[in-house]
């Protein structure tokens, strides 16, 4: 009977292990969420650290920016990268986990060209995708850094937000040109050379500057038989400009490359 007893005991509190095991476990993939946000503000505080080693270098040569690009992108990766095989309680933070590992790897491979235009094109790309990364972390995550930080982490928030912004006037640029339709417009004198005019509405919200926009004249194949431009200055929202141009080609459609500044709050 003893032994019986005894043999229960053990069976029970063997039991117990097990189910504290799988609570344990299951706690972990819940906490996955956390602790990656966690890691997440020290590989970011890691990267500020060698900046600012960085900052202290008087004109840095080619090699030593790389070499501390590479160093603090690292730091940043060695502190999150092992995410990438966790599960997440949350799918879309282990989306932008994803995001946010993926513009690390692309910005180690720019790091050497950061002495040409076209890598300095490319890193301020992935620098603006981070921001914007970064500041979905701060809004949706609750993203802290201690508080000798939070000033760096300001500035990447408002960096993220100015991201954005482009992003939606570029939209609105986008949909803007794209319904722009030239229309001949006979004249007393019209000769080989025609004019066509469009008159368009700033719907963007923003002023700007200056605007231009490269017009390609495609023929019925899709064939560019002529590259014009129109342009103006000081275009306020809402306002109304006539663009217009001559051409002795024969076109059936317009496609138009903008280029633009933006006012200044």
């Amino acid at each position: 009977m003893k032994k019986f007893i005894s043999l229960t005991f053990v069976l029970c509190a063997f039991l117990l292990v097990l189910v504290a095991c799988g609570a344990n476990t299951k706690t972990k993939e819940k906490n996955a969420d956390e602790s990656f946000m966690s890691d997440l503000s020290k590989g970011l505080e890691k990267r500020w650290d060698i900046a600012e080693e960085f900052d202290k270098i008087k004109d840095p040569t080619s090699s030593e920016t790389k070499e501390y690009y590479d160093k603090f992108i690292n730091a940043e990766l060695d502190s999150i990268k092992s995410y990438k095989d966790k599960k997440f309680k949350d799918t879309k933070l282990q989306s932008l986990m994803l995001q946010y590992i993926n513009v690390l790897n692309d910005s180690k491979d720019v790091t050497g060209d950061m002495n040409s235009l076209d890598g300095l094109k490319k890193w301020s790309e992935l620098y603006d995708n981070r921001t914007k990364i970064l500041l979905q972390f701060k809004n949706d995550y609750g993203l802290k850094v201690d508080s000798k930080y939070q000033s760096t982490l300001n500035d990447l928030e408002k960096d993220g937000q100015k991201a954005n912004k482009e992003d939606e006037v570029k939209n609105k640029v986008t949909s803007m040109v794209n319904n722009i339709k030239f229309t001949y417009k006979a004249e007393a004198y019209d000769d080989n050379y025609k004019k066509y005019q469009s008159t368009v509405e700033n719907t963007t919200g923003v002023d700007f500057k200056n605007f231009s926009g490269q017009v390609n004249l495609l023929d019925d194949s899709g064939v560019t038989v002529l590259s014009t431009y129109i342009s103006t200055d000081n275009w306020k929202a809402g306002g109304k400009v006539l663009f217009e141009f001559t051409t002795d080609k024969a076109f059936t459609k317009t496609v138009i490359t903008p280029t633009y500044n933006i006012e200044d709050n």
